[in-house]
């Protein structure tokens, strides 16, 4: 035991002073280590938060969302109806349900001795066992007679100290729905979760007595094991469809893992704008690579310089040192410069994980005793250990005859080795050069795309109750917001453009049946001059206007008429050959009442929502809304539009009482939805300037070691009257030569993966093959800058000096 920690603490002496004796060679390897291990790790803290979401609730891993496809809309949608608990029960006993209503809307409350109405945004009605499926933090006071007396509320700390100054409210009275409410409790949901709960009170009767077709609640499942998810799925489909929509086939029930929500299931009425799981695949892609390129620095700058240590090797072997021992010593010595490396990645890390954490988007934290430290003592290790064996087994391989007596020739396996790395690192950096730029292209073709209304300098006022909008007898709110300074035009619609429809309505055409009608389409509640405030293109007819009173929604003697926009995707699905054929049709909308909608107009397709889709068919539908709110759309004049908001946000508080109205720019919602491809861009753009300068170290290192090798034949062509320039690219030339053989590698695979990536857009950028071009230009550029800067300073040097060393 004594002979063998002596053995090992003369293995560190001796590795410490040859690690020390090489110091421009020690700080590159250490220097490249480091940057690449930070930033690897950086990804990987990110990687280990996105991947941990919902995984501390009881029984996560057996836990479901239950989700919709609705097929005449094409979407899937995470809300179900209410009805659903007693089916599913029904069927099995032993399935647990729980439920959560309040997705579609604010809350206005009135605090004690406040005039003022506030909205409580994230306001839930949840059911009693809410708290067998997800974990809760409760602070103060009793969650569970929140959820199982009326009258009762829970609050989120935040929403709390939000509504109160303080999270001390127990006992607090707050004004819902006409009645007083007692605040009962205050909780903490984890920060990983996909729930955004900021109030919670007892599940209706209301909500409990809403029918089938109605999807008003979050439904969250546990499934007694053995079941068949398959067989489970078709018939509840089947019975819905049977019992909601008279046997058509409308939807398709599916089941989401609860763990999975949070990076695989970005839909509408998402309770929180949730991960993505490219972003994560990305993120983990980016950290091997800069691993890789990290590691073949190290690789390729410690078999360079192995001849600068054969000697010693020839010397310890002479002596009875065998190869195993020298490769334990070898090993030793990169362990020790990884471990190096690793505690100054640590730094890093600590310096830029604030930065990195507004980067992302998410409150990423150190914590070295968890996972976070298992994890970076593996990479560490892990890195050192593959980056030096190759090292290792190749300069302890050395025959020490052939060292001692001056025999001594560098196997060609080294080059070979070194120059293939090299070509993987070049294939690496433009390939992610390539991939940055067609990034960026989309994101810019998305943010430009024509979405068939206008952006900019348009005005969203959020939540309004339709009792205020779409009920009111008079627009007497809409015509004082017009009569504000700098506002151009005033509309209402019950659902925002940069949301997803979420209503649909069967059609049906004159001289059609019920069985030749078209398939219900998505269906857009909207106010007068819709088509002026939104900028949508007119094709034909005219815009909602007051001068025709009839245009807006009417019910009388058991029926109901209003006017109808369409789109031009919708106006050819009814058969027109052209917009114009469509104005002045009549049709029969299925609704609570027979509706009979006049078609005045017909506008250019409308994209609603993100364009990660073909725009759907359109039916807008003047004054008319099954919706509880909606929201006020405004066209600002742009030199007025800042001054404007403060005098529309003055006037709404005003004449609502309200003490929080929210306002966006219309522009800044959409920028929003494209949110994860942004954040996408901008990481892989980062860390792809990372790996190239990553590269430029390695090549710096080969470069400097390859001149300094030549320096000799350098000499003797500057004596036989070579010029400086021609040797810098006698020099340059042979990593050129590798560059291109990467750039030959690098396209076609660059080629294929972002074209598989860029089939998720309904419109997507061509690749062009300039950029691939000007890629691989500015890898050899900057290869050949590189390399230049220090041929020339060789080639600079008296031949004398030189030719005298030898």
């Amino acid at each position: 035991m004594r002979n063998a920690l002596s053995m090992l603490g003369n293995y560190l002496t001796t590795g410490v002073r040859a690690v020390l004796r090489h110091k421009t060679h020690l700080a590159l390897n250490l220097g490249g280590l480091a940057i690449g291990l930070a930033a690897a790790l950086l990804i990987l803290l990110f990687v280990q938060h996105e991947q941990g979401f919902d995984r501390m609730h009881p029984d996560a891993s057996s836990t479901f969302r239950l989700e919709q496809t609705f097929i005449p809309l094409e979407q899937r949608f995470p809300v179900t109806s209410p009805a659903m608990k007693a089916l599913l029960q029904d069927f099995d006993a032993r399935i647990e349900v729980t439920r959560l209503a309040g997705f579609a809307e604010d809350v206005l409350i009135q605090l004690e001795g406040s005039p003022l109405q506030i909205a409580m945004t994230h306001a839930f009605q949840a059911d009693a066992n809410l708290t067998d499926f997800f974990q809760f933090e409760v602070l103060s006071g009793d969650l569970q007679a929140a959820l199982r007396q009326p009258n009762r509320l829970a609050l989120a700390e935040h929403e709390a100290i939000r509504l109160f100054g303080h999270s001390e409210v127990l006992g607090k009275q707050l004004q819902l729905d006409g009645s007083n409410h007692q605040v009962t409790a205050v909780y903490r949901l984890p920060a990983q979760s996909h729930l955004q709960l900021n109030s919670l009170r007892r599940l209706s009767d209301e909500v409990n007595a809403h029918p089938l077709p109605m999807n008003t609640v979050y439904s969250y499942v546990k499934l007694p094991g053995g079941l068949d998810l398959e067989a489970f799925l078709a018939h509840f489909t089947e019975q819905v469809n049977a019992q909601a929509y008279q046997g058509q086939s409308m939807m398709a029930l599916q089941l989401q893992p609860l763990t999975s929500i949070h990076l695989h299931s970005n839909l509408s009425f998402e309770m929180k704008v949730n991960g993505s799981a490219s972003t994560v695949g990305i993120g983990l892609l980016l950290a091997a690579l800069l691993l890789l390129v990290a590691g073949i620095n190290f690789i390729n700058m410690s078999t360079a310089r192995a001849g600068q240590r054969a000697k010693e090797v020839g010397v310890r072997k002479t002596l009875g040192a065998s190869r195993w021992q020298l490769f334990a010593q070898f090993m030793l010595e990169s362990l020790l410069i990884a471990a190096a490396a690793g505690l100054l990645a640590l730094v890093l890390v600590e310096l830029l994980l604030p930065w990195f954490s507004g980067l992302v988007n998410r409150p990423l934290a150190l914590s070295y005793l968890g996972a976070f430290g298992g994890l970076t003592l593996a990479t560490v290790l892990t890195t050192g250990l593959l980056a030096g064996v190759y090292p290792a087994l190749f300069i302890s391989a050395f025959d020490a005859k052939k060292v001692l007596s001056g025999d001594f020739q560098r196997g060609s396996t080294a080059i070979w080795l070194r120059k293939g790395l090299l070509v993987l690192q070049g294939a690496i950096a433009i390939g992610l050069l390539v991939a940055t730029a067609v990034l960026q292209q989309q994101l810019q073709l998305l943010q430009q795309q024509d979405t068939g209304y206008q952006r900019d300098a348009r005005l969203l006022v959020h939540n309004i109750a339709n009792e205020q909008l779409f009920w009111a007898e008079q627009q007497g709110l809409l015509s004082s917001l017009q009569r504000i300074e700098g506002v151009q035009n005033a509309s209402m619609l019950d659902m925002q453009l940069t949301d997803t429809i979420s209503q649909a309505m069967s059609i049906q055409l004159p001289g059609q049946t019920e069985d030749t009608s078209l398939p219900p389409i998505p269906q857009l509640g909207t106010g007068f001059a819709i088509v002026q405030t939104a900028g949508f293109t007119l094709l034909a007819g005219r815009d909602f206007s007051s001068d025709y009173q009839s245009d807006w929604y009417q019910q009388h003697d058991g029926q109901a008429t209003a006017a109808a926009i369409i789109t031009e995707t919708l106006a050819r699905r009814a058969g027109f050959d052209t917009p114009a054929d469509a104005i002045g049709q009549q049709w029969l909308l299925q609704d609570y009442l027979p509706l009979t909608v006049t078609v005045v107009g017909v506008v250019a397709d409308v994209q609603v929502g993100a364009a990660t889709r073909q725009p759907e068919p359109l039916l807008l539908i003047c004054g008319r809304s099954p919706m509880n709110i909606g929201h006020i759309l405004l066209q600002l004049d742009p030199r007025q539009a800042m001054q404007s908001r403060l005098q529309i946000e003055q006037l709404l508080t005003e004449r609502l009482q309200r003490q929080d109205i929210r306002l966006s720019w219309l522009q800044d919602d959409y920028s929003a939805l494209y949110q994860n491809q942004q954040r996408q861009g901008t990481v892989i753009a980062i860390f792809a300037t990372l790996a190239i300068a990553l590269t430029c170290v390695g090549l710096f290192g080969l470069a400097a070691f390859s001149a300094e090798q030549r320096s000799r034949e350098v000499a003797m062509r500057k004596v036989l009257g070579a010029s400086p320039f021609s040797l810098v690219n006698l020099l340059a030339n042979e990593y050129l030569k590798l560059m291109a053989i990467s750039a030959m590698l690098a396209i076609p695979g660059t080629y294929l993966a972002l074209d598989a990536w860029l089939a998720g857009f309904s419109v997507r950028v061509e690749q062009s093959p300039w950029l691939y071009v000007l890629a691989a230009g500015i890898t050899f550029a900057i290869c050949w800058c590189t390399v230049a800067a220090l041929a020339w300073q060789v080639a600079g040097r008296k031949p004398a000096m030189v030719l005298r060393q030898y």
